[in-house]
């Protein structure tokens, strides 16, 4: 298992990004847009991003829509592994931290690797959570999600695993951003009954679509939801989701944000650039540990979200919205 430094000591990687993109801002990113308590370790091996996936990472990097912090594992197409492939990140001292913890399943986006998000990923590990990430590069229907939710029971029941009983499957959020956005919309829409079938203790309790993939409905959707856009996302362009996905969602509470300066490649770049960082980690502890400070961001007439800098508010047509069932939570 490797041992991911924390990134507030990794000055090399800032220094090594030329990105012109907008710093991150608002509160949540100023609260929770930082690394937290914990250091993260991985089974994920991270390098440079080869083969043909590779060529295309580098020609975005030349003209700045990515930053050059990026980094692959060595799966199809990015390298000569094979191409379905799923890791963890999780806290570095997991053995000794009291109970079990929330996790996360995430999947990327279409033609994405694993390791692009690796320091968002990190980034939620260092709160708290156990991530599983899961892809086969496509990335658009449920199966990598419940690949994850595999993965995610077999460690935690394997006496030989370093997440050993730690793992509350109780408390699982499905994530995912683009494609692997529309997949979390549609896996959280499947029945309690048979996401049971992977693991008893199996519970969606919130799903997290960033930039969410058009495939995908979410009326269905049965769990609280928070979708985020970005304003400058020319893939997947936030007024699609707002008509097809986020004012559909009537079952479970649930909350849309667009980001300011937000582009479709702002979850894969350093955390002082990703304008989703803090409000993501605000779900997930919101979601994951019901955390008093996190809920304030969603819940209550004046919910910070609503006042966040980093999200388009007021008359905008992409303000901050929620549902009649989330302005009912108290």
């Amino acid at each position: 298992m490797e041992v991911v430094p924390d990134s507030r000591t990794s000055t090399a990687e800032q220094m090594a990004s030329k990105s012109n993109f907008f710093p991150a801002v608002g509160i949540a990113n100023e609260q929770y847009g930082k690394m937290g308590p914990y250091e993260v370790s991985t089974d994920a091996v991270l390098g440079e991003c080869g083969g043909l996936g590779g060529i295309v990472i580098d020609i975005l990097q030349s003209i700045n829509i990515l930053d050059n912090t990026i980094q692959c594992t060595n799966n199809l197409p990015y390298g000569n592994g094979f191409p379905i492939t799923t890791s963890v990140y999780y806290p570095s001292n997991i053995a000794s931290i009291p109970g079990k913890l929330p996790v996360v399943n995430f999947v990327g986006g279409i033609l994405s690797n694993e390791g692009n998000y690796a320091q968002m990923l990190k980034l939620w590990a260092s709160h708290g959570f156990v991530v599983v990430v899961s892809s086969d590069f496509i990335n658009s229907m449920p199966e990598m999600h419940i690949l994850g939710a595999f993965k995610a029971s077999k460690m935690n029941k394997d006496t030989q695993s370093p997440l050993y009983g730690k793992v509350d499957m109780s408390k699982m959020i499905i994530a995912g951003h683009s494609a692997g956005g529309g997949a979390s919309l549609l896996t959280s829409s499947i029945p309690e009954s048979a996401m049971k079938l992977i693991d008893p203790d199996l519970k969606v309790v919130g799903s997290l679509p960033i930039e969410p993939g058009p495939a995908a409905v979410s009326f269905t959707v049965k769990a609280p939801t928070l979708i985020l856009t970005g304003r400058f996302d020319i893939v997947v362009m936030p007024w699609y989701t707002k008509l097809h996905q986020s004012h559909l969602i009537n079952q479970s509470p649930a909350w849309a944000a667009t980001a300011t300066t937000a582009t479709h490649f702002s979850p894969t770049m350093e955390i002082s650039k990703n304008e989703f960082a803090g409000i993501s980690v605000a779900w997930l502890k919101y979601t994951g540990y019901n955390d008093t400070d996190a809920k304030a961001y969603f819940v209550g007439p004046n919910y910070k979200l609503k006042n966040d800098s980093q999200f388009l508010q007021g008359i905008h047509p992409y303000r901050v919205v929620r549902n009649q069932v989330a302005d009912n939570l108290q």
